[in-house]
């Protein structure tokens, strides 16, 4: 009797199926029938548990997205992340300074973050009067004036609100620009001088017309020329901000000493100092122009 047993369970072990399967194959697939719920049950939560770990992972993305706006990494395509938020915009009060029979605005604004350029749109506004709106840029830690010149304000009325929209924040590629300050140097490097100035009272440009006069020199320290080059002009009495002009150079070609000359109505009367400062986006890569500068 034993073995007759023996005979069928070595018989049994070496059975063949005419497809081939064998008796194991025949074992594993009872047993996945046997357990079919059990797996689909499994499986079921693994993926529950999958979906909602990236559920939670795009949402903690797009909250901080609404929260800080967009901001786009130049080093590498990521989620957003703690390291990525930036501090806001800071902005002090309009300054108001009468030009001719208008006025001109300037607001002082800074960026407080080290690693970030932004780009955006802002407006003035008086009460629900569109007064002035343009495009701005500002780079890493960048502390300046955005100009609005020759706008029509009402100037016993003081509720003038600036507002920036649109903003687009750009990461510093740390790979590429390991030192910003000298990055940023070989770019806007441009030397005033011969700054002569007169103002309406002792210019003498127009009997008619009151209008003040002044010529400087700006040489292009930098291997690189551009189509447009703006200069934001402020006019001090001592430490205080009197006036504010604006002249865009276009073509300057690297190494140019360009010699500028401009007039514009209105009396500054006594200025003790002038800065003249340079406006130049260096992330735009359409600022660059392809011409070759003086000498090369």
């Amino acid at each position: 009797m034993i073995k007759d047993e023996n005979k069928k369970d070595s018989d049994l072990n070496s059975y063949r199926d005419l497809d081939g399967l064998t008796l194991r194959e025949m074992n594993a697939g009872l047993w996945l029938s046997e357990h079919r719920k059990l797996i689909t049950k499994a499986i079921t939560i693994f993926l529950i548990i999958i979906s909602a770990f990236f559920f939670i992972y795009s949402s903690y993305g797009y909250i901080i997205y609404f929260i800080n706006g967009k901001i786009d990494n130049q080093e590498e395509v990521q989620v957003l992340s703690p390291r990525n938020v930036v501090a806001p915009i800071e902005v002090a009060p309009i300054e108001v300074f009468k030009s001719g029979e208008k006025y001109d605005l300037a607001v002082r604004v800074k960026n407080p973050n080290d690693n970030f350029s932004a780009e955006f749109s802002y407006c003035i506004n008086q009460g629900d009067a569109e007064v002035y709106c343009d495009e701005g840029f500002m780079l890493p830690l960048d502390n300046k004036y955005l100009l609005a010149l020759a706008t029509t304000v009402n100037p016993t009325n003081a509720n003038l609100v600036f507002t920036i929209k649109d903003i687009f924040w750009v990461r510093t590629n740390r790979k590429e620009i390991p030192d910003w300050n000298a990055f940023l140097l070989e770019r806007v490097n441009f030397e005033i001088a011969e700054v002569k100035f007169l103002s309406a009272s002792k210019s003498g440009l127009s009997e008619n017309l009151r209008l003040n006069s002044l010529e400087f020199n700006a040489l292009n320290l930098t291997p690189y020329s551009y189509y447009q080059v703006p200069f934001n002009i402020f006019f001090y009495a001592g430490s205080e901000l009197v006036g504010v002009e604006r002249h865009v150079a276009t073509d300057v070609m690297a190494g140019e000493n360009r010699q500028i000359k401009i007039s514009w109505s209105g009396d500054l009367g006594n200025v003790s100092r002038i800065e003249i400062i340079p406006q130049i986006n260096v992330n735009d890569k359409d600022v660059y122009s392809k011409y070759q500068g003086l000498g090369q």
